[in-house]
């Protein structure tokens, strides 16, 4: 179930499968279909960092082309 927090941190990106998670105590971290993409500091991460992550791996690792809606063929979009 993805939070409030969550969804504001990544925005449109908790459609494409992204979660955050907590140690507890200083670091947030940056999943996608469950696989560990990033660390954050709590204090240091803002929207902007998280959601560029997100779009850098899509980009990276799913030859994601930018396009935010939704696509027949297009998992991520």
């Amino acid at each position: 179930m993805t939070t409030q927090a969550q969804a504001q941190g990544l925005g449109q990106f908790t459609r494409c499968g992204f979660t955050l998670e907590h140690d507890g105590a200083m670091a947030v971290f940056l999943l996608h279909e469950g696989e560990l993409i990033g660390r954050f500091s709590q204090t240091g991460a803002t929207e902007t960092s998280l959601q560029a992550e997100c779009a850098r791996h899509l980009t990276m690792k799913h030859g994601w082309d930018g396009c935010i809606w939704n696509r027949k063929d297009d998992k991520y979009g």
